[in-house]
């Protein structure tokens, strides 16, 4: 298998992966936005591309639904970010939200919740 092969397949495996976690997430909201009243935040499953990570993160309402805006986008932990699927878009002291490239960034675009509900 050539190089450039293995990088899409990873990519997009990487990208599943995430597309995964923000589905959970999507399904976790409901309750988080209860809580949300009392803490102010939401705790959401990191969004990163390791499968076997089951930790979690603090996010304000109002950047989740930032992040969600954008197919392409996750939010993980400081550390979980993997440079060879997903650039930094910015970061904050409890999270860093990174967006897919290349391959990945078509597979999240097409597993995001808005597009799985429309088609």
């Amino acid at each position: 298998m050539e190089p450039d092969t293995r990088q899409q397949e990873r990519e997009v495996r990487a990208a599943r992966n995430q597309s995964l976690f923000r589905a959970v997430n999507e399904q976790m909201r409901g309750l988080d936005q209860v809580f949300a009243t009392v803490t102010e935040t939401f705790t959401i499953a990191c969004e990163c591309a390791d499968t076997s990570c089951l930790e979690k993160l603090e996010i304000h309402p109002h950047e989740y639904l930032a992040v969600r805006s954008e197919p392409r986008q996750f939010a993980v932990l400081p550390g979980h970010v993997y440079s060879d699927v997903e650039t930094v878009v910015r970061e904050s002291y409890a999270y860093v939200v990174v967006e897919k490239i290349a391959a990945a960034g078509a597979v999240a675009e097409v597993m995001a919740p808005e597009r799985a509900a429309s088609g």
